[in-house]
């Protein structure tokens, strides 16, 4: 563990959705998110890599708002992969995600771990989302964390 910093935020992302305007509910219904690998990083195209990248990890689209399997709750499914929607205008599109994005991420829907050695933490990756927080010296320290991850199901 790094001496300070290092945490990590999960962001509820069942109770953004249940906190959305009933207009925006509607508008979003039914939308299909497309996640490409790379999206988060501006990765565009036509180099080698690029393609070599998009033939390994085909661009696949899930449900914008999921399902989810087990609770029946509904809530977005965003991340740092998402790439557009399809069906709308690509610019359109990612002023979507990013304004979805800025709805869930607000505080009262995030919790944020600080970690200690010997932590064990299990969140549910349908229904949240969760990134590291670079408030430490990453040049300096390093932050070892080891992950499970259990099969899931396809969103709906």
């Amino acid at each position: 563990m790094p001496s300070a910093g290092g945490d990590t935020e999960f962001a509820n992302t069942a109770a953004g959705y249940a906190a959305l305007p009933p207009a925006t509910r509607r508008r979003i219904a039914g939308l299909r998110v497309v996640f490409r690998w790379g999206a988060a990083f501006g990765e565009v195209g036509g180099g080698a890599a690029a393609q070599a990248t998009m033939r390994e990890r085909p661009p696949v689209d899930h449900p914008l708002v999921r399902t989810h399997p087990d609770t029946g709750a509904k809530a977005l499914y965003l991340g740092n992969h998402a790439s557009h929607i399809q069906g709308l205008p690509e610019a359109e599109g990612r002023a979507l995600l990013a304004e979805l994005l800025g709805h869930a991420t607000q505080p009262q829907f995030v919790y944020r771990h600080r970690w200690r050695a010997g932590d064990l933490v299990m969140w549910d990756n349908r229904c949240l989302l969760h990134r590291a927080v670079a408030n430490y010296e990453m040049g300096r320290e390093r932050r070892i964390l080891h992950r499970t991850v259990v099969k899931g199901t396809v969103p709906v």
